[in-house]
């Protein structure tokens, strides 16, 4: 029984990195997680996943709890969107969401209004129930993608005990990334479009490829037009949904904003593992020695050949004016290696070249048509068409201001606020999203969860020694990046991005909880 359980316990050792970061690799993979198998997959795959943490934890006889409330408030998240879908009563729902209510009283007939309704006699509106979600559908998929996503991050906060771990989840993030900056680098030499350089949508694509029905899904813009008028007598005006088919690179759908939050994401991973790499221990040695000692010179060469291109295809796609959130991000993690003994060169050097690539994608990006002669031309976020979109996300927050439109609900909600012909079915910022979707309930999550983080960096920092901080300098960038990028693009509405930034908000949660054995080596 006892070498069962010892076998268990190794196997399970050796294994459940290489899941989580399969997983994450496959979402990536999988056109970003929007084709019509991706998300049951994916449900299935956390799910699994989440049960064999489980049964590890009941054949070791111990269940560790990390002193964070992380994870309680991804529980309230879920409780909120149950919430937002549940038929509440007349009374409640009037003041939990007086305008959803409304909406719902009038959708009512009123000769199926129960006659004796408290006030039906005054022509007030029937004691029927409604929930506060405008479109309960969409609020049920995204409630089941967040579950899915909080079981990666349990797992990943209660796994990820080791460097060897660390590596394989974050490494499934940054070859995800790379392999995008690959493909998208012949895209642009080839003039190629569509995911993977071949597949379009709606467009003759394989059968195992995403749709127009899983485009619409993602991250998308659509508009109507109208069909050629017919002769037949008593024909009346037709009209269909037509999206709009941005440059797409490499397997992510929506445009340019998947690669983007990726690149936020890997971008500060790759400086900070370089140096981590590169850094001396305890000895006067100089970076190129340790590297060719430890027989990790190629891997830090690979990641450095392979970031420089990524960083400027990251400035290219976001343009002058959405650059910043990635230059902050690198600075985190290069600005901290100034004052390092011994990474000094080093740090400055790559955070330098990495900046100096950024800033020339952004030059470049205005000569894109010019350069290359993409068609669909390469489109950086706009910051008028964006701003247009936030005012509507406002406005939307303003009339549901409590629990908001429901968790999904944006895209539904948008088309009757909007002042001009193409639609969105997201914020072009997913913190303003969040507020329209999730109300004052969900900024109040959030809140809570930004300011622990908050308190518990600095004591997290001095918790490491001086070399290992360069790990956890690239946690702080990377989230900091992902963070100033949603606040002024979309991100985690692509399924790819969510279950990314789970897997290393899983890590994030284990460090800031007090853990720091993740960025030792183990035996």
């Amino acid at each position: 029984m006892n070498s069962l359980r010892t076998r268990f316990l190794a196997t399970f050792d050796r294994t459940f990195g290489w899941l989580v970061a399969g997983l994450v690799l496959a979402a990536i993979l999988g056109f970003g997680g929007t084709a019509w198998w991706c998300r049951p997959a994916l449900a299935a795959g956390a799910t699994g996943l989440t049960l064999l943490l489980i049964a590890r934890n009941l054949v070791a006889g111990r269940a560790p709890i990390l002193k964070s409330p992380l994870g309680l408030l991804g529980l309230a998240v879920l409780g909120l969107g149950i919430l937002q879908i549940a038929p509440l009563p007349a009374s409640l729902a009037a003041r939990l969401s007086p305008t959803a209510r409304e909406a719902y009283t009038r959708g009512f007939l009123p000769e199926l209004a129960l006659a004796d309704a408290p006030g039906a006699a005054l022509g007030e509106a029937p004691a029927i129930r409604s929930p506060a979600s405008l479109d309960r559908a969409a609020t049920i998929r995204k409630l089941a993608l967040a579950a899915a996503c909080l079981g990666i991050f349990w797992c990943a906060s209660h796994a990820v005990d080791r460097l060897q771990r660390l590596y394989l989840v974050w490494g499934a993030v940054i070859a995800g990334f790379l392999l995008n900056t690959t493909l998208a680098l012949v895209q642009v030499s080839t003039r190629t479009e569509g995911l993977y350089g071949f597949c379009v949508p709606g467009a003759a694509a394989p059968w195992w490829a995403p749709d127009v029905n899983d485009v619409l899904d993602a991250p998308a813009v659509a508009a109507l037009r109208e069909l050629p008028a017919t002769t037949a007598p008593g024909s009346a005006p037709a009209a269909y949904l037509e999206v709009v088919r941005p440059f797409t690179f490499g397997t992510l759908p929506g445009g340019v904003g998947g690669f983007l939050a990726l690149g936020a994401l890997a971008l500060p991973l790759i400086l900070a593992l370089v140096l981590h790499l590169g850094s001396p221990r305890g000895s006067r040695e100089a970076w190129f020695d340790r590297l060719g000692r430890t027989g990790q010179g190629s891997l830090a060469i690979l990641l450095v050949l392979l970031a420089i291109p990524g960083a400027v295809l990251v400035g290219m796609a976001a343009g002058p004016w959405f650059c910043p959130p990635f230059a902050i991000g690198l600075a985190m993690v290069g600005l901290p290696a100034l004052f390092t003994p011994g990474a000094r060169a080093l740090g400055f050097g790559l955070a330098a070249a990495m900046l100096v690539a950024l800033a020339s994608g952004a030059a470049m990006q205005a000569r894109w048509d010019d350069l290359a002669g993409a068609r669909p031309p390469l489109k950086a976020p706009d910051w008028r068409e964006s701003r247009e979109v936030w005012r509507d996300a406002a406005r939307i927050f303003r009339e549901f201001p409590l629990v908001g439109v429901g968790l999904g609900g944006f895209g539904a909600v948008q088309p009757y606020y909007k002042d001009r012909d193409v639609a969105s079915n997201t914020a072009m910022s997913s913190l303003l999203q969040w507020a329209a979707e999730a109300g004052a309930a969900g900024l109040a999550i959030l809140g809570v969860g930004a300011l622990w983080c908050l308190i518990r960096i600095p004591g997290g920092l001095k918790r490491l020694g001086t070399m290992d901080r360069f790990l956890a300098h690239g946690l702080i960038g990377a989230v900091l990046g992902l963070s100033l990028l949603a606040a002024v693009h979309w991100t985690v509405e692509l399924t790819a991005v969510a279950v990314s930034a789970s897997a290393l908000g899983g890590t994030w949660n284990r460090w800031l909880a007090g853990g720091t054995d993740l960025f030792v080596e183990h035996g």
